[in-house]
Formats: structure tokens, C-alpha cells, sequence
């Protein structure tokens, strides 16, 4: 148990805007009476297991990794295999100008459902967002045998790929393909800890999680209250008490607000019709859509559509 609270005490903060520089991505399968050996290497190592178990030492610290787990081999640190055993799993060594480790503190699972909740509620379209977007990425983490663990394994098959082809940009290919196998595991590791393990966290906040993510994807679809409960299992009045308290408006509010962000950026840079692009991201009604628009920008999509024009035209100009 000691040893288990040293493992959770330690992540490493990585820039996810600069590409890792991968050196090699491949697939092992240990046999016995084969044992990793010792060694210490001058770049990070990812592990990620496909079968089996294998047993690992780093800086005195004992692992049993089995199917699912992941873990960051850091640089700094000696490691070696302690026991032969059969196993088989996927090696990432990579180098990255910012890595950072850190020490978690007590409430890093709910900082990390902060940062999530954040992001949720962004508008995409702002290039701030695009700046320093680290991700908070656990020593050790367990991936739950389902869509997101297939996701990775799916994206370290297409990194492999990559780095074998040898056609132009592979490397370029391939980090962008562990990057976001990154992405996925660092997202997976706050769905399966922050929203289940820490106390005093309600069903009710991992719904709203959920329920923000149902909203951000499924805008374009005719979403009732009816639906709503359906979908999540609960009753609409307290969900959207539930949701208010925590993103500070309800749910249909915070549904226009997005189907109308995405609306802005159609009338903005496409020559659809405002009737095909009301239609499109929910709306089914031309004047309710136009109603709604104005409601939420100050001008209707007609206007909007030519202020951006405008806009276009000038950013066009020689000079």
C-alpha cells in the first residue's frame, strides 16, 4: 500500500503542442527465461500492455504491469526487468523538449476535472486555446479494456506503420499519432480516477462530464428533455439543477449557445444558405433559428453573414 501512494504521487506535465520526437514505436513478446535488462536510458520510454504480465524495477520502485496498464519510463532513472515471465506489449521511445516531472498534490484529480470542465465550455475557434496545452500525464495508469484502450492500440498500430513506410514526413506521422495515443490515455486516466475515486464527487458531476460531452458532439440533433432522461438515466429537472450549479447556466442554454458558436462559423466561412445552416446545427425552424441567433449575437444570420463578408474582403486587400 506504501508503494502504491509513492506510484500515484508522481505525473509528468508535457507540452501537447510540440510533437514528440520518436525514436522507435514497436510491439514486444517476452518469453522466460527472458528478462528486461538494466539499463538507463537517455529518453522517455511509454509502456503500454497488450497481454500478460511483466515485472519491472525503476529507482527502487517495483511494478506489475499487466493488460491495460501503462507506465512512463523516465530518463533519470535506472530500470531493469525482475522476473521472466510471457507478456507482450508496446515500447514508445521518445524524446521532448518540455516534459516536466511533478509531484501530484492532494487534489490533482479534481484540478484535472476543472481544467476538463474548462475545456468543455470553450469556443473552439480562439487560437489562445491553441497555446500551451499541456497535458498531465500519470507515471501509471490502468486502461479499462473497452473503446478508448482500442483507440490507443489502434493509433500505436498506425505510428508503427509510419515509422516502417519511411516515405516523406513519417516521423511526422508517427508522433502525431503518439501524441494523441497520449492525448487519449491522459483522458482516460481522468475518467477512470477523478470522476470514480475521489470521495465527495457525486453520479450526478460525472453526468454533467457526460452530459457536456453529449452536448458538444450531438448538437446537430433534436435534443428534448425526454431525450435527455432517456439517455442518462435521470430526472431532467434535477440534471439541469445539477448542471447549472457546476457550469453556471442550464442545459438548453448552454445547447443554443453551442449551436449557435457553431452556426458563426458556418456563416463565417462557408456559402450555405441560413436555412441549410440552421438546419444543420439544430434548428429546424428558419425563424426560431434567426430568433434564437439574434438572441445570443445581437444581429440576425443574415447580418452576421455580411459582416463577415465584409470583413473577408478587406483582409483581401493589397496593402
Amino acid at each position: 500500500m506504501c508503494l502504491k501512494r509513492q506510484v500515484r504521487a508522481v505525473y509528468y506535465e508535457i507540452n501537447g503542442n510540440i510533437l514528440p520526437q520518436v525514436r522507435l514505436v514497436d510491439r514486444a513478446v517476452l518469453e522466460p527465461p527472458y528478462v528486461h535488462r538494466r539499463r538507463k536510458a537517455d529518453e522517455y520510454i511509454l509502456y503500454v500492455m497488450k497481454k500478460g504480465t511483466l515485472y519491472l524495477k525503476e529507482n527502487g520502485k517495483e511494478y506489475s504491469l499487466s493488460e491495460g496498464d501503462v507506465i512512463l519510463l523516465d530518463p533519470d532513472f535506472e530500470h531493469q526487468g525482475i522476473r521472466a515471465s510471457n507478456c507482450e506489449y508496446y515500447y514508445i521511445h521518445f524524446q521532448h523538449p518540455q516534459i516536466r516531472r511533478r509531484r501530484k498534490e492532494a487534489d490533482f484529480w479534481k484540478q484535472s476535472m476543472k481544467i476538463r470542465s474548462v475545456s468543455l465550455q470553450e469556443d473552439s475557434c480562439v487560437f489562445r486555446n491553441c497555446r500551451d496545452s499541456w497535458l498531465r500525464f500519470p507515471k501509471i495508469m490502468h486502461m479499462r479494456m473497452g473503446k478508448s484502450y482500442l483507440k490507443v492500440v489502434d493509433l500505436l498500430e498506425k505510428a508503427m506503420e509510419h515509422n516502417r513506410n519511411r516515405m516523406e514526413n513519417y516521423k511526422v506521422a508517427c508522433a502525431c499519432r503518439i501524441m494523441e495515443a497520449m492525448v487519449e490515455m491522459a483522458r482516460e486516466a481522468v475518467s477512470a480516477n477523478a470522476l470514480e475515486v475521489v470521495d465527495g464527487i457525486p453520479d450526478s458531476y460525472r453526468k454533467v462530464h457526460e452530459l457536456l460531452n453529449y452536448l458538444n458532439t450531438s448538437y446537430q440533433e433534436q435534443i428534448t428533455s425526454q431525450v435527455i432522461e432517456e439517455k442518462f438515466s435521470c430526472n431532467f429537472d434535477y440534471i439541469n439543477r445539477v448542471f447549472k450549479k457546476n457550469i453556471g447556466k442550464t442545459i438548453f442554454v448552454y445547447l443554443n449557445e453551442t449551436r449557435i458558436h457553431h452556426a458563426r462559423e458556418l456563416l463565417g466561412t462557408t456559402s450555405m444558405k441560413v436555412s441549410a445552416i440552421g438546419y444543420r446545427v439544430g434548428f429546424h425552424d428558419e425563424c426560431y433559428f434567426s430568433k434564437v441567433f439574434k438572441k445570443y449575437t445581437g444581429v440576425s444570420p443574415v447580418q452576421y453573414e455580411k459582416m463577415t463578408s465584409q470583413v473577408d474582403v478587406m483582409q483581401r486587400k493589397p496593402g
